[in-house]
């Protein structure tokens, strides 16, 4: 390797810096000649410049780590020329099987939509601006379906709304012509397929159905994108897909959308500020900040097998950074298969990250969420963003084994300000079986750090810390509320904090069950804080279990100068306040007076009995009789059970 060779991307603009070039729209040097032309003159130049990695691991040309180019000479490498759409596509035509390298500048491409061609590299080098002014249906980069071995790496790409962002919708309300004539299909890079061939090719129901084409090993790194009016990125029927390193900000939907993908690794990617969105109700317009969903079957395209339209599976969605998609969902998944959403920050979304179904009937695809891991992200909404519901949701639609949503972890998590004032908490789970949520910190959340509905078989929520529930504004506020009679599962080991708020409506708040259902409230729950009840609800166990957690203990001794406590817990005093009777004061009163349940039996002899009268939420007196009945000073053991 010589030292040309070696050079990196900065030593390149240094000597283009060096040689006074000027870089301008479209700029052209005497005789016709391009920027591109002049500054690599015959094709190959650029070739020796940039031929090589750098040493570290990273190929030259993006800090991130963009493509590294083979020292294969020139037969690989094209060289685009012009900075006009004809020329982009004449070039890309031309580097089918090879790298194309884009020199420095500013390509319009006014004339279309160029295509990239399978087994391509197409590399930017330099600072190199991608220009589609056109509104409609238009990309920089489209790329067609079935194709392989693409990779598009490092380009700023700007869409017809760039600097300014897709204008909101006027009043608040959605204009469907407007969205048709110039936002829908408005897109930065179009990796196309299902939707593309139904919804702007037209194809028939049997050629749909007919359909086996899947695009594979499709890669996005390293690029900047702005100002489309629907999505920054599709990628659509693909085994194995990647997206890393882009930033991505004011689209109108979406910022990386995937249809029916298989494999994918979507990390380390910045998404901001999408709006207006389009479909939900006013003013809740939808976008997605990242999602893994699939194409729904139609009316006219109905799809009972999935066939058409496959759920997106096995998808990392890892160390992203997500803001301000302030009308929906900053990470979410429609019927995914095997979604790991991890290390992700979230801010000021209206929900952070949504699980949801993914079609209903036999028309759609019936495709519940399955296997889905929610780890280690920072959810937080801090009042940036004017609408605010859950920072998770997983939805399934009903509770039949075929649309039941089923295995879903929720642990590690920092969650920050997100609930409802309505109905969510700041996770919410309904129609689902097998969910962990572990180990988790809620703090100033909104309603209740969680919260069930419908069904929700085999739960545990153990081991979270909620520091802190706000009162909404029906003055509400729960650690826990199982709004459901049908969910089963276990409430252990957690602690409950009211820090600041007038009260607390219960730290855990549950409904009679149905039968066959219940939830049990183990006994290692901390409570602290102002709260009109600690568990509101004792009689929703099922499967045995006890229901009235064991709240204190004693071993009394009574005699004529007094009662003492030998031995116990959860007993704050013992009074002798007659002959053979004690009043017991709890450390802890309980939610209320019917839900102390004293057991006493006394010591040193089978002929005592002994009793309990005025029980009170704090306490309760106990009564020591002999065979006759008559009061006698002797000890007896304690027990209470409560909530």
């Amino acid at each position: 390797m010589d030292q040309q060779q070696g050079m990196s991307r900065r030593a390149v603009l240094a000597g283009i810096g060096m040689a006074g070039l000027s870089l301008g729209l479209g700029a052209t040097m005497a005789g016709g000649a391009s920027v591109a032309d002049t500054v690599y003159g015959q094709a190959g130049t650029i070739g020796n410049r940039l031929g090589h990695g750098n040493g570290n691991g990273k190929g030259n040309g993006h800090p991130e780590g963009g493509a590294e180019l083979s020292d294969c000479g020139d037969g690989c490498r094209v060289f685009v020329s012009g900075f006009t759409y004809e020329a982009v596509q004449a070039s890309l035509d031309a580097a089918e099987g090879k790298t194309i390298l884009f020199g420095p500048g500013v390509y319009t491409l006014s004339g279309g939509t160029p295509v990239v061609r399978s087994n391509t590299t197409v590399l930017a080098c330099g600072e190199v601006v991608i220009v589609q002014p056109n509104t409609g249906k238009h990309a920089a980069f489209a790329v067609a379906p079935g194709s392989e071995n693409i990779t598009i790496d490092g380009f700023d790409i700007r869409g017809p709304w760039y600097g300014t962002g897709v204008p909101d919708w006027v009043n608040g309300d959605v204009d469907s012509a407007l969205w048709n004539a110039s936002y829908a299909e408005n897109i930065g890079i179009d990796i196309r397929g299902r939707w593309y061939q139904r919804q702007v090719l037209g194809y028939p129901p049997a050629q749909m159905q007919a359909l086996t084409d899947v695009s594979r090993h499709i890669t996005i790194r390293n690029c900047r994108i702005e100002g489309f009016g629907q999505s920054a990125v599709i990628a659509d029927q693909i085994d194995d897909f990647t997206a890393a390193h882009n930033r991505i900000r004011r689209c109108g939907r979406d910022g990386i959308r995937m249809y029916g993908v298989v494999s994918a690794h979507i990390y380390a990617n910045t998404v901001s500020r999408l709006s207006p969105g389009y479909d939900g109700a006013k003013p809740n317009y939808n976008v997605y900040g990242i999602t893994a969903t699939r194409l729904y079957g139609s009316s006219s395209v109905p799809d009972p097998n999935l066939s058409v339209g496959r759920p997106s599976r096995d998808v990392d969605i890892i160390f992203n950074h997500v803001e301000l998609c302030s009308t929906w969902k900053g990470l979410d998944t429609h019927g995914g298969v095997n979604i790991r959403f991890i290390g992700n920050t979230v801010r000021n979304c209206y929900i952070a990250i949504g699980i949801d179904k993914g079609g209903i009937h036999d028309v759609h695809g019936k495709a519940p969420g399955r296997d889905l891991t929610v780890n280690g992200n920072t959810l937080v909404w801090d009042g940036d963003s004017p609408y605010r519901r859950a920072a998770v949701t997983a939805y399934g639609h009903d509770s039949s084994d075929d649309l039941i949503g089923r295995n879903l972890t929720v642990c590690g998590n920092y969650i920050a300000g997100y609930g409802g004032n309505a109905t969510d908490g700041a996770v919410s789970v309904s129609n689902f079986a097998s969910v962990s949520v572990t180990g988790n910190v809620f703090t100033d959340c909104l309603r209740a750090a969680l919260t069930l509905f419908n069904t929700v078989i085999d739960f545990t929520f153990t081991g979270n810390v909620i520091d802190n529930v706000e009162l909404t504004g029906y003055n509400v506020a729960y650690g826990v509320i199982v709004q459901t009679k049908r969910a089963t599962g276990t409430v252990e080991g957690n602690t409950i904090r009211n820090r600041n708020q007038v009260t607390m409506s219960a730290g855990v708040s549950l409904q009679t069950p149905d039968p066959g259902f219940g939830v049990k409230v183990g006994r290692d729950n901390v409570f602290s804080g102002v709260m009109n009840a600690k568990v509101n609800t004792a009689g929703n166990e099922a499967g045995g279990s006890y229901f009235l957690t064991p709240h204190a203990y004693a071993n009394i001794e009574l005699t004529p100068s007094g009662a003492s406590i030998l031995a116990g817990k959860g007993i704050a005093a013992a009074l002798r306040t007659a002959v053979g009777e004690v009043e017991i004061t709890l450390k802890e009163a309980l939610s209320g007076n019917q839900t102390v349940v004293p057991q006493i039996t006394a010591k040193n002899g089978a002929g005592l009995a002994a009793s309990v009268s005025s029980v009170m939420s704090g306490g309760f007196k106990v009564h020591v009789t002999d065979v006759q009945g008559a009061a006698t000073d002797s000890g007896f053991y304690v027990t209470v059970h409560g909530y």
